[in-house]
């Protein structure tokens, strides 16, 4: 039975402006992040799309964009799962993408060793082997049902490239912006439907890159 996820980012937050990497900082959507998640809810009622169940990482940011939607569809079903939260990357949480990048050299140390970990942080391995733990419970019990499945830029981009192209190293080609839609399908094998879809934002707006 073909089972169909509708992967959705969160709605923009001001550490998503500022470019900064927030992880499992338990920050809330600012006020564009909300109409976002509006526009995106009204979007999925409008069309109908028979979504049953929405799982969704348990921050802040990520729970207001679910409440949101599944308040447009009827109250439907909330399960918050904490193997769905963000790369935990520990004291190095606040710092901006260029200082991660630069001096922190953090994209350069975790495509050398998997098992590097960030202090107090958590290790691109175990992020990786969570997210799929996750999806596999959910294909489990949900066999041939809708569901919707919030979380974050960094996890969903992460879990596609593991999904797809069974390396999550790769995550740099499934970035996503916020509050975008991504439908994938598992028969069983995943795939990919649509990717990253924001039409729903043409009079909302969106961040021009992703961050």
């Amino acid at each position: 039975m073909m089972t169909t996820l509708y992967l959705i980012r969160h709605g923009e937050t001001d550490a998503n402006v500022a470019g900064e990497w927030q992880g499992s900082t338990d920050s809330p959507l600012n006020a564009r992040g909300v109409v976002q998640a509006q526009a995106l809810a009204q979007r999925l009622a409008v069309e109908q799309f028979p979504i049953a169940i929405i799982y969704t990482s348990p921050l802040q940011r990520a729970r207001q964009t679910a409440d949101i939607i599944a308040q447009a569809l009827g109250n439907i079903p909330i399960i918050p799962d904490p193997n769905l939260a963000e790369f935990h990357l520990g004291k190095w949480e606040g710092l901006s993408y260029k200082q991660l990048r630069d001096e922190k050299q953090l994209w350069k140390r975790m495509r050398e060793d998997p098992d590097f970990s960030p202090p107090g942080g958590e290790s691109p391995r175990a992020f990786a082997m969570r997210l799929l733990n996750s999806i596999q419970t959910i294909i489990q019990k949900h066999p041939g049902e809708h569901v919707a499945v919030v979380g974050h830029g960094g996890a969903m981009a992460t879990l596609l490239a593991l999904l797809i192209n069974r390396d999550g190293s790769r995550w740099s080609d499934y970035l996503m912006p916020n509050a975008s839609l991504t439908q994938l399908v598992f028969d069983p094998e995943p795939r990919l439907i649509s990717f990253a879809d924001i039409t729903h934002l043409e009079d909302v707006g969106n961040l021009k890159t992703w961050r």
